[in-house]
């Protein structure tokens, strides 16, 4: 095995290296100049390439981010969604039990109410009787009952001599003495 050839120098400067041992010399026994790359322009395409491939990055992660934040607001929108429909059937079941027992107490009044039954607990129960006779009295006022009455009918089947007969109280002035208890 051989070790590798270095350059001789003296005082810093490199020594010329020994040609070819054969007595021909096609080339330069050495090269004074270090061979150099070729020359190329300069541009900035790899920078603006790495400017936009961080741009893209930024971006997908943004859009990512932006995707995951959708997803977890929808999903608590729906957890709130369930929560109020499972309080909405709750209402909604209480409701019909609610209708239920009202149309249970309607029909309870309306037996009760019941024509018949409440003469059947009058007569039975209380002892009542029916009258012989109905006498229905209109309410009057003090002050109509000494005026004269003012609206006189006379009926078109009266006789030419009977008195002419005064009409009945309108509903203005008996509705004021319904439901009053003296």
């Amino acid at each position: 095995m051989t070790a590798p050839l270095r350059a001789r120098t003296v005082a810093g400067q490199a020594l010329p290296r020994p040609g070819p041992r054969s007595g021909a010399t096609s080339a330069p026994a050495f090269r004074s100049t270090p061979r150099r790359a070729p020359l190329r322009l300069v541009d900035d395409s790899r920078l603006q390439q790495a400017a936009r491939q961080r741009r893209r990055r930024r971006l997908v992660t943004a859009a990512a981010v932006f995707a995951g934040l959708a997803f977890l607001a929808l999903a608590g929108s729906h957890a709130y969604l369930v929560t109020n429909q499972v309080r909405i059937d709750e209402l909604q079941e209480r409701v019909e039990e609610a209708q239920a027992r009202h149309q249970v107490l309607r029909l309870q009044v309306a037996t009760l109410e019941a024509p018949d039954r409440i003469v059947s607990v009058a007569t039975d129960e209380l002892g009542m009787v029916e009258p012989d006779a109905v006498t229905f009295v209109a309410p009057v006022d003090a002050a109509a009952a000494s005026a004269p009455p003012t609206d006189v009918v006379v009926r078109p089947g009266a006789a030419q001599g009977s008195p002419p007969t005064a009409a009945p109280p309108s509903w203005g002035t008996v509705k004021p003495y319904l439901g009053r208890d003296t």
